[in-house]
């Protein structure tokens, strides 16, 4: 992991880059995109082999190390620690954010995809994973294998945690608002950024969408994530 410091995941706008695009497109799509305010970006494991995987996640590391914006592989340990990555993000429970954090270093940022299983958001949440995201909140050509979380679900998990929330799947600018309403501090997304003419200009209506819908009572401080993994989970009255 990188040698400069943690940086913090506590909300906002979550590119998450499908290698398919090719690598001028996505690099292209992440310049632009942090030019623009990204918060937060992840490689998708949907790389055909781990050669071009590495080289990609290298070149997408150092350009998120030069905009000081978090930089995670999806599901993948071995090129998260080959790319130097900040951390990785799960979309299952294996393995542990404390086996993880013990291969990578204990300023590793895990993040973790529930679905509707509630059990798995309060498990995550006590078993010290940074964030948390939901997939897939609306239909999406990205996610198409998972049953769809109510919006309900976001706002029960938002009284019971105390780590950021991100909604994804299917999440646009014409209704990421109502994902950000119920709860969520950010939103993520592929093909909104990914397929846009103007990939910045995306983002930026993205981020002005997330600033508007989220409380500041919801923005989380440095202090209040480095505890958040001892008292992540509070009571619901």
């Amino acid at each position: 992991m990188r040698s400069g410091g943690k940086r913090e995941i506590t909300g906002g706008v979550y590119l998450v880059v499908d290698p398919s695009y090719g690598e001028d497109r996505v690099l292209s799509v992440a310049k632009a995109a942090m030019d623009a305010g990204l918060d937060v970006l992840q490689l998708w494991a949907s790389w055909k082999e781990e050669k071009s995987a590495v080289g990609l996640g290298r070149m997408l590391s150092e350009l998120a190390e030069s905009y000081s914006v978090p930089f995670l592989v999806n599901n993948d340990l071995n090129i998260a620690e080959k790319v130097d990555a900040d951390g990785v993000h799960l979309d299952g429970y294996e393995p542990t954010p404390a086996s993880i954090r013990e291969r990578l270093g204990n300023n590793t940022i895990v993040g973790v995809t529930c679905g509707t299983d509630r059990e798995k958001v309060i498990h995550a949440a006590a078993d010290g994973v940074t964030y948390v995201s939901f997939c897939s909140v609306f239909p999406s050509p990205s996610v198409n294998v998972c049953d769809l979380v109510p919006l309900e679900m976001i706002s029960e998990t938002r009284r019971k945690i105390q780590i950021p929330i991100f909604a994804s799947g299917g999440v646009t600018a014409e209704n990421a608002h109502k994902v950000l309403q119920a709860g969520a501090d950010g939103i993520a997304v592929i093909s909104e950024i990914m397929k846009a003419k103007d990939p910045g200009e995306a983002t930026r209506r993205l981020k002005e969408i997330v600033s508007k819908n989220v409380s500041r009572s919801r923005v989380y401080s440095p202090d209040l994530l480095k505890s958040s993994s001892q008292n992540a989970v509070v009571s619901v009255p």
